[in-house]
């Protein structure tokens, strides 16, 4: 056992990159305000040359050719050569996007698993007007009496798909009995809280996934839930979240700074400047707060994360931020495909900016993570790289630094001798996953799986233990007992996951956090 996990600090390491290889194909340009009208907009000769360009294409030009295809290889090319951040959605592109930042999307609202080419139902989505009607381990087995064993997942989504308010009929097994249901497509809101909930009876944990247009409502109401609970102090939790709706990310800084303070402000290209201030609504505007962030918390959250540290009203904890200091203006071309471009840059109330330099290379933008891991930026605070010339004295008098992301006040290395973090981010966590889900549900009618507040109190995770160990390759003879708690925590909370969804995730899994746990120290040595 022991020269098995002497090589995960080596695996871990491959496995940060593979991440980080994910990371940088995300969008991270999502900051961006919701007005779309150009005002005065005056049409240039060079328009007039690439329109009468086309139209010759269309009518005289020797071979057929698709001039859409053209247009859009030209539109492309020219986007190239700003800044990483003006992006173009094409029509799939921008339908996918416009969900997101709604919040919702038109469905049966169910979480499932294709396993043996059987389509086993997790949990209905929260919100869903389908909750009730189908259950964990319940096996589709007809849509609309099409028939759906070795059906591929895309074809089972598109039997599922349909109109608003439409009616779409299922058999399903459950406990060996054939039954049948009517399923409603209609909104399934995608809710970004994905965590919620007390880590002990003072302090309470939110964690945002983006900054979506019912962000800021969502998360109203999960502060007032947790205040109503008793919290005093918030674990902010903006790891992973690439950003959004720009004035979402105002409305949620709010919540903490008082009337009149500076929350954030833009310049465009004629200098103006844009100031947003907080007013007096906000819910915590006294309690405790910590921020989390890492390489991947970008745009919206770093300008809430900005604020808050530039007020001294919140104590930054991570990894340094992703650094996207830039605001796009989503546009639509009159044909249902639209352009983030950017239109300003932003500012924390310090007057920092944290954009880090780019030019048309896009490609060595985006390697910017893994010249972090290269330097040993992630294991070492001392490895991140500052601008002195970039300095800035913010309004609490702290000393701070523009040029590339948000400096965390507490850093968190990356450890990766931990074996939390190699079960978390595991290349093959999605076959742990998968298998965890199996195990599950040849007990589904455990009385544990009924109830979300019994399983996580009651349910213990350790009767999977050995046989999860032996899918790891590990021996359980040879298992040091000492890891069978962040083992059996991996265990629980992923199968968390599949019965009640990502609150109960974050729940279980909190105690293994490593930035929770270097915050419980600091309140420690607060009191």
């Amino acid at each position: 056992m022991k020269n098995i996990f002497r090589i995960i600090n080596l695996i871990l390491i491959v496995l940060i990159i593979f991440l980080v290889g994910f990371l940088v194909g995300k969008k991270y340009d999502f900051a961006f305000d919701e007005n779309d009208e150009i005002v005065g907009l005056q049409y240039s000769g060079n328009e007039q040359k690439i329109r009468r360009l086309v139209s010759l294409i269309d009518n005289e030009y020797v071979n057929s050719v698709n001039s859409d295809s053209l247009v859009d290889n030209a539109i492309h090319y020219m986007i190239s050569q700003l800044d990483p951040h003006t992006t173009y959605l094409d029509k799939a592109a921008v339908k996918k996007a416009e969900e997101q930042l709604r919040g919702e999307f038109v469905g049966v609202g169910l979480h499932y698993r294709l396993i043996n080419d059987t389509m086993v139902v997790a949990r209905v989505m929260e919100g869903s007007v389908n909750q009730g009607k189908l259950v964990f381990g319940d096996q589709l087995i007809t849509i609309d009496n099409n028939p759906i064993q070795g059906k591929s997942e895309k074809e089972i989504i598109q039997l599922l798909k349909g109109k608003n308010k439409s009616k779409v009929k299922v058999a399903f097994l459950r406990n060996k009995a054939v039954l049948q249901t009517e399923l409603i497509r209609a909104n399934v809101p995608l809710t970004t809280i994905a965590g919620k909930h007390m880590i002990n009876p003072e302090m309470g944990y939110i964690k945002l996934t983006r900054f979506s247009e019912k962000s800021a409502t969502e998360f109203h109401d999960a502060l007032q839930d947790l205040l109503d609970q008793g919290m005093k102090t918030l674990v902010f939790d903006l790891r992973g979240n690439p950003g959004g709706i720009m004035s979402v990310a105002e409305k949620i800084a709010d919540e903490f700074l008082t009337k009149d303070e500076l929350i954030v402000y833009t310049k465009d290209k004629s200098k103006k400047k844009k100031y947003i201030y907080a007013t007096n609504y906000g819910l915590f505007e006294k309690g405790r707060v910590y921020v989390l962030i890492d390489e991947s918390s970008a745009s919206s959250s770093e300008i809430v994360a900005g604020a808050l540290q530039d007020y001294g009203r919140g104590i930054i904890v991570g990894r340094r931020s992703f650094g996207k200091g830039l605001v796009q203006r989503e546009i639509n071309l009159g044909d249902n495909t639209h352009v983030r471009l950017t239109v300003a840059n932003y500012y924390t109330p310090s007057g920092r900016s944290i954009q880090k330099p780019y030019d048309i290379d896009k490609q060595a933008y985006s390697d910017d993570l893994y010249k972090r891991i290269k330097s040993g930026e992630l294991y070492s605070k001392d490895s991140i790289k500052i601008d002195k010339s970039l300095e800035y004295t913010a309004p609490s008098g702290k000393k701070v630094y523009g040029g590339g992301g948000i400096i965390p006040d507490e850093f968190v290395a990356l450890d990766t001798s931990s074996v939390a973090n190699w079960l978390y981010y595991n290349n093959d966590a999605a076959h742990y996953s998968t298998y965890l889900f199996t195990k599950a549900n040849e007990v589904n009618n455990l009385f544990f799986f009924n109830n979300e507040n019994i399983y996580i109190k009651y349910f213990g995770a350790g009767v999977f233990r050995n046989d999860f160990l032996n899918v790891l390759g590990i021996k359980a003879n040879e298992f040091d007992p000492v890891l069978s708690p962040t083992v059996d925590h991996f265990i629980k909370a992923t199968i968390a996951n599949d019965l009640y969804g990502t609150k109960a995730f974050y729940k279980v899994w909190s105690v293994e956090d490593e930035m929770i746990k270097r915050i419980l120290e600091l309140e420690n040595k607060k009191d």
